[in-house]
């Protein structure tokens, strides 16, 4: 299904489906629904909004914090009120029928709109048999009302209705998923289009362009696959590495030097997917829109683990906006994009033609596409693939002494607030320049400049991976084995991240905004979301002014259900009564320390092997045989002990 938004800038054109329902109290006229039956849940709006402090030297109108964001924010009075339907139905994206998850009855979910200073009311119905839920991706509001299970928010069980109400304490582009599981894989995912109080970029019409990738594999599967080491994806894309393309590309020394250090060849992406899609569909045309219109993109990237090379066939392109906030106009031609950025771009619509907009898997296995405006269809420019083998060999070439912070590892420091340089030790230069998120284009439209007063606590975060094993982490462990990161309220929190590993990392922290130091000095721009190169260096920092415990981790489904995440944990705070028992009890049982069972067999001329395995993240039971033609057969049992990436003990 294709849910694609077109609306005015200074107004709200909102066309529900039958199983929408939105409602809204004192709002202008066009955007009134029919009353719902179930009734409005009703709550003190005070009470919700966070009331403390904001420091008087800060000057910046942007959302810093959620408190200081509230300074700015004159609240309407108006509830925006939606219901979201979460159900199992059968969908065709490919030519294949399969039963997935869906909202209100579509792929992606319904755009869900708002101006600034209005109140929030969403019922989620969860019409599945299971437990599932949603969290508001980039929205600055309330710990409880932030939608991870156990964590700040009660599971919302089958059969069952949760309300989230909150305050609109900012405006921009953000987008909503599922955090349970694979549902967000499945399909459980829609977009949020804030309008500002003040309009900074007058347009015709705003567009929203949501980014996902499909498959129609069942997603525990494929992490199956991921952690038994198949290769059958690599092998779908055409990305098996052979030794003979090894010594064409005169890369032999760069994977020697590779596998001494237990990492696999490099692969841009774990998974094939069946299909890549714009607004659930894989080609589509927009003609709705007329000759010589300001259009306005609010392009999201909602998917599990594909990076994104964004183009237009009218290039350049004008950025706007990075992750909601407003950055310093820009001319671009081209953006990637990870998992879970958001990036706002002005076009012109063209006369007599329809230019192409196209969003390419950066590992270069698919493309989705949209036309926007009437007459003929101007395609853009393709995307090569990445050269893998030269990738290869730049970061061979790395200094890697950089890396090296084994003995900071798991310390915080604390100092006064000086100026933050960047730290952004990168192999950028190795890599094709279109694989490069180029941060460095991106300033704030305003002055950033924390109180000199509040320390600084920094912390070394490696982001590291067994990826033979199919675990990540940060600073070697998985969050199983360590969940926690302790922030201090009233501090500066200064994030250095380090990529050891040879994937692309997009990196999220739930309830905040961080400053990207890119370079820009005081007008280093604010993200939700940073992506991080193989062997990249970035600095983040943000204030820590709100409380209780916020996620933090790799957007790429598959990591982070494989250990790389961490809970961002005020000091002194504890969970809300009815969460404290379960608290920590489902975060330490992530899927990286889930059991796994997979089966291999060869079958051969003159003998057979059948090898069955169980393991988590620390051990391995092996249960496997040899037997000929003849009928003679040989028996092992085995079970393995990983004590890191590069040890383990065995007996058998």
């Amino acid at each position: 299904m294709s849910i694609t938004t077109v609306f005015a800038q200074h107004e709200h054109h909102h066309q529900p489906s039958n199983a929408e329902k939105k409602t809204e109290s004192a709002m202008p006229e066009g955007m009134k629904m029919p009353g719902d039956s179930a009734g409005t849940m009703k709550h003190d709006h005070s009470k919700m909004m966070m009331q403390k402090p904001v420091d008087e030297k800060m000057v910046s109108t942007l959302p810093l914090s959620r408190p200081f964001a509230e300074k700015f924010v004159k609240p309407t009075g108006k509830r925006v009120e939606y219901d979201i339907y979460v159900s199992e139905q059968e969908v065709n994206f490919t030519g294949k029928t399969i039963k997935s998850v869906t909202l209100n009855g579509g792929i992606p979910g319904p755009t869900l709109q708002f101006t600034e200073g209005d109140i929030a009311v969403i019922r989620v119905h969860n019409q599945l048999n299971t437990e599932t839920s949603i969290h508001w991706h980039g929205i600055l509001l309330p710990n409880r009302q932030d939608g991870v299970s156990y964590l700040n928010t009660p599971p919302i069980l089958a059969g069952t209705t949760h309300t989230f109400e909150f305050p609109i304490v900012q405006s921009g582009t953000y987008w909503y998923h599922s955090h349970t599981a694979f549902q967000e894989q499945r399909g459980v995912y829609g977009s949020i289009a804030i309008q500002p109080q003040k309009v900074n970029h007058p347009v015709d019409k705003d567009l929203v362009l949501v980014l996902s990738d499909w498959t129609n594999e069942n997603p525990d599967n494929v992490l199956r696959n991921l952690k038994r080491r198949n290769e059958w994806y690599s092998i779908r894309k055409n990305n098996i590495q052979s030794l003979d393309r090894i010594l064409k590309n005169k890369a032999l020394g760069a994977y020697l030097k590779q596998s001494s250090t237990r990492m696999p060849p490099m692969d841009i992406s774990d998974i094939a997917y069946d299909a890549f899609l714009i607004n659930g569909k894989k080609t589509d045309k927009i003609e709705d829109l007329k000759p010589g219109e300001k259009v306005r993109l609010r392009v999201i990237n909602a998917s599990a683990s594909t990076y994104f090379h964004v183009t237009y066939a009218g290039n350049p392109m004008t950025l706007i906006a990075a992750d909601g906030v407003d950055v310093q106009p820009v001319k671009t031609t081209h953006r990637l994009m990870g998992m879970a950025e958001t990036y706002d771009f002005l076009i012109t619509i063209p006369e007599n033609d329809s230019y192409e907009f196209r969003a390419t898997a950066q590992d270069g296995s698919g493309f989705a596409s949209v036309f926007l405006g009437k007459g003929n269809n101007v395609p853009t420019s393709k995307i090569p693939a990445p050269d893998l083998y030269r990738m290869t060999k730049a970061m061979s070439n790395m200094d890697m002494k950089h890396m090296d912070m084994n003995e900071h590892e798991g310390h915080q420091m604390s100092m006064t607030h000086e100026p933050a340089a960047p730290v952004n030790h990168s192999m950028n230069h190795g890599l094709d320049s279109l694989n490069n998120s180029d941060y460095g284009i991106l300033k704030s439209t305003e002055a950033i400049v924390f109180p000199k007063d509040r320390k600084v606590q920094t912390i070394p975060l490696k982001l590291t991976g067994d990826m033979r094993r199919y675990i990540w982490g940060f600073n070697g462990k998985p969050m199983s084995v360590e969940d926690k990161i302790k922030i201090r309220r009233g501090e500066v929190v200064r994030f250095t991240l380090i990529n050891t590993t040879m994937m692309y990392h997009p990196i999220h922290l739930h309830g905040h905004f961080f400053r990207v130091l890119n370079g820009q000095g005081e007008y280093s721009p604010l993200k939700h979301t940073i992506s991080l190169a193989p062997m990249e260096t970035q600095t983040i920092e943000f204030l820590a002014d709100d409380e209780k415990d916020w996620m933090f981790h790799c957007h790429l489904l598959y990591h982070m259900d494989s250990g790389m995440a961490r809970v961002v944990s005020y000091e002194g705070d504890e969970p809300d009564p009815d969460m404290a028992e379960n608290h920590h009890k489902h975060l330490k049982t992530m899927n990286d320390n889930k059991l796994f069972f997979w089966g291999t067999a060869n079958i051969g001329v003159t003998s057979n092997y059948l090898n069955l395995t169980l393991s988590n993240n620390k051990n391995a039971f092996i249960i496997g045989g040899d037997a000929n033609w003849k009928g003679d057969y040989e028996f092992d049992i085995d079970y393995e002990r990983y004590l890191s990436q590069y040890f383990r003990v065995s007996a058998g």
